[in-house]
């Protein structure tokens, strides 16, 4: 081979191990950027569980929360006929007291005529 030739030959293996140099350079480069995401996802994955169990817990009070709201209404409901039906019943103790009395008014008012009160 002419000096020539080596001196091109030369030249190509210069920058073949310069490329492989850089390559390798980026290919670390890359590698600590998988790592990097790789723990990032793994963190990921750990926040989404922490999450979903959290999301259970809140349905679970949720849950809760609508059985004593639907305990509360239907005692709500309860105590609020019981009160309608003693309101009912004095009412109508009221008209038969007030019957009573008109009646007796009369018959008061008939005695007075009689004894010339």
């Amino acid at each position: 081979m002419s000096d020539n030739q080596m001196d091109r030959f030369e030249g190509m293996l210069t920058q073949l191990v310069s490329m492989v140099g850089t390559m390798k350079v980026d290919l670390e480069e890359v590698k600590a950027d998988v790592s990097e995401l790789k723990a990032d996802v793994s963190a990921l994955k750990e926040d989404v569980s922490t999450l979903k169990a959290d999301v259970s817990q809140l349905k679970l009070e949720v849950n809760d929360l609508k059985d004593e709201q639907l305990d509360l209404k239907e005692t709500q409901e309860r105590q609020h006929n019981e009160v309608m039906d003693k309101l009912h019943s004095l009412e109508i103790d009221q008209d038969l007291t007030w019957t009573k009395v008109s009646a007796n008014e009369k018959e008061i008012g008939r005695l007075k005529k009689m004894f010339n009160l």
